[in-house]
């Protein structure tokens, strides 16, 4: 008794894989549009009534490709958070994401570059991501390692590092994006880039005072 329902429990999991694997690739070839219960049954060779035991609707099926690829993204950078200096974490976390999006970029573009529709899918109701999801965990990362550097002295006391790790997260994704859809701007290597954004961010924060009237800066 118990080997079937263990049998019919891999046979669920593996047929749901499948329904999202395959939707998956055609939102990749075609588009948000080009996603439908109808011909994503055709594709797999099951009955809609099948895809309907497994997810409520295409929206569903959507949300849950793209916490797949958020999934990917935290396991690509995870392993840069055991570097103990918190600088070379930083510079490793960040190298992981670019390196991430550059050596899987139909899944990145899926993640974080798709078409409105798709986005507007994503976020109609709630966050994607909640607070324990893959993409809050990977930015967690990245705020504790600009936590550390603000408690030895090494960037501005001041600093707000959430604020900090939204401008890196950005910049980085700026960056990969050019790369992705013009790959021959900006010139130099995706690496060289993010590892001088980070050294110019960090520079420009070591600067605790300022002369009488210079002005306050945004942090």
């Amino acid at each position: 008794m118990k080997k079937m329902i263990a049998r019919k429990e891999g046979e669920k999991a593996k047929l749901k894989a499948k329904i999202l694997e395959t939707a998956r690739e055609m939102v990749i070839r075609e588009g948000f549009d080009g996603l439908s219960i109808r011909r994503l049954a055709e594709k797999i060779g099951y009955a809609p009534g099948n895809i309907y035991l497994y997810f409520a609707g295409r929206d569903e099926i959507a949300r849950e490709i793209c916490r797949q690829s958020y999934a990917e993204m935290l396991l690509a950078i995870e392993p840069a958070a055991k570097v103990k200096d918190p600088v070379g974490r930083l510079k490793a976390l960040l190298k992981s994401y670019a390196d991430f999006a550059e050596g899987r970029p139909e899944t990145y573009k899926l993640a974080f570059m798709q078409d409105p529709k798709f986005n507007e899918v994503m976020f109609r109701q709630t966050a994607i991501d909640e607070e324990t999801g893959a993409v809050q965990k990977a930015f967690r990362l990245i705020v504790d390692a600009l936590d550390e550097l603000k408690q030895v002295g090494k960037i501005d006391k001041r600093a707000n590092t959430n604020l900090l790790a939204e401008v890196l997260w950005a910049g980085v994704h700026g960056v990969v994006s050019l790369k992705l859809i013009y790959p021959a701007f900006p010139a130099t290597p995706t690496s060289t880039l993010v590892g001088t954004m980070i050294r110019t961010l960090l520079n420009g924060l070591r600067v605790e005072r300022r002369a009488p009237g210079s002005g306050r800066s945004d942090r």
